[in-house]
């Protein structure tokens, strides 16, 4: 994990159409939040596509690189206050095409589709 401690899995569940549904739990008091931002912390969006990146790595039981990102759309802010539990949907088709949500109740989060290959 490249931010260490910034998020738990706590459940990993195989879909019908080949994909995985996570729940992830982040940590609300991790120092990312102390400078993004203090008063009123939020997920910076960067974090949240380390986090797919990763999620995609246990699906393939392998460490990845993210070639290209097709498509990223941030379309709610995760706060560690307001969402502190997430779930995460991944589906890799062909070994490389990633498609991602981040989502929780009726709130998405973020969605996100690219290339991933073996890390370089």
């Amino acid at each position: 994990m490249l931010i260490e401690d910034f998020y738990y899995v706590k459940k990993k569940e195989s879909l019908e159409d080949g994909g995985f549904l996570y729940e992830v739990s982040l940590n609300t008091k991790h120092k990312v939040y102390q400078g993004h931002f203090p008063e009123k912390p939020i997920t910076p969006g960067v974090c949240n596509i380390q986090m797919i990146k990763e999620l995609a790595e246990d699906v393939l039981s392998k460490p990845l690189t993210l070639k290209t990102i097709d498509r990223c759309r941030l379309t709610a802010m995760v706060t560690p206050d307001g969402s502190p539990t997430l779930n995460v949907k991944i589906k890799v088709e062909d070994g490389e095409k990633l498609s991602a949500e981040i989502f929780f109740n009726q709130t998405t989060y973020m969605t996100l589709s690219g290339i991933v290959c073996d890390r370089l």
